[in-house]
């Protein structure tokens, strides 16, 4: 076993791609089924693969709900056991009255994870001959058999994100699988995911998200031209991202990656120290010329942000000089 897997996650664990139009483990704790058929081939199909297993979630390229920039990517992957049940009992209700006679026939997943956007892949480029399979890999999945490939997914890196576990707090099963292989992601970090070690050695990106929408409403006062921004530090700015606007209400505010020091052309950070020094620099000049939201956020203007975004990469510079 490769020193990035997970404990879970052996050489001896089956592997099985799925693909379907949407891809929410937050709501959607299973795999399924459909119709008669369906449950004779989850029958069939359990007899072929170990309990637990990792079922690889991918999305279909003509999904008409999917972000265009998630079709054909394998998104994350999911820990399923063998605990057969109805669709609706491993799913929030939500879901409930969705295409009520489909994927009926399911099983329990206990744990998720995603692959970071800025590494994850297409499901062509795992495999091309995916392309030829596709409506069976949506319909049943594909147990993959091929190591180098199941290699490849084991060790891009992921986080570990919410999963849908009923109405009870804690998740079913989750002490009988201890990830000893995980850490937490930073001493910064606090939304209470885990990393795996391969992630949490990736360099790191200073990065600033903007929210957009009205700020006078958002504050409540006028906002005076200016934007709410957050900065910070991370291997996959796009997947904090996606974790502040899951956590919002579906409306009119939405954020935004407004620059990464890797697609400003200073590349990332050549150390966490200097990261972690830079973002000082950013955050000392924002308290003092903006306004500190609390955290990590600030109202400020394009001109603030400009002003200390050059200020902390100048300060790794001149980090790399000293050290």
């Amino acid at each position: 076993m490769n020193a990035l897997a997970l404990d879970f996650w052996t050489d001896d664990t089956s592997v099985l791609l799925t693909s379907n139009w949407n891809w929410t483990p937050e709501t959607w704790g299973t795999i399924g089924w459909t119709g008669n058929s369906g449950l004779a081939y989850r029958t069939w199909i359990l007899k072929e693969l170990s309990d637990p297993f990792i079922t690889i979630c991918a999305i279909t390229k003509t999904s008409p709900i999917a972000p265009v920039n998630e079709r054909g990517k394998i998104l994350g992957f999911m820990l399923v056991t063998h605990q057969t049940g109805d669709r609706d009992d491993f799913t929030h209700p939500v879901h409930h009255r969705e295409d009520t006679g489909r994927w009926k026939h399911s099983l329990r997943a206990v744990r998720a994870f995603r692959y970071l956007p800025e590494y994850s892949i297409s499901m062509t480029e795992l495999d091309p001959e995916t392309a030829q399979r596709a409506l069976y890999i949506s319909a049943k999945g594909w147990v993959l058999t091929n190591f180098p490939q199941i290699n490849r997914l084991r060790e891009m890196p992921f986080e570990e994100v919410e999963i849908y576990s009923g109405p009870s707090s804690e998740p079913p099963f989750a002490a009988s699988w201890p990830a000893q292989g995980m850490v937490r992601a930073g001493p910064a970090n606090e939304d209470g995911y885990v990393v795996h070690d391969g992630t949490r050695s990736l360099s790191r990106d200073l990065y600033v998200l903007r929210l957009h929408g009205n700020a006078d409403t958002y504050l409540g006062r006028p906002a005076n031209g200016r934007a709410i921004y957050k900065i910070g530090l991370s291997a996959s700015p796009d997947m904090r991202r996606q974790t502040l606007q899951n956590a919002m209400p579906r409306g009119a505010f939405r954020w935004s990656v407004d620059r990464t020091s890797s697609s400003a052309g200073f590349g990332k950070c050549p150390s966490f120290d200097a990261a972690v020094s830079s973002e000082y620099v950013m955050k000392q000049y924002l308290v003092e010329s903006a306004e500190w939201l609390g955290g990590e956020f600030y109202l400020a203007s394009e001109a603030d942000i400009e002003v200390a975004w050059r200020a902390a990469h100048a300060a790794i510079k001149s980090f790399g000089r000293k050290s």
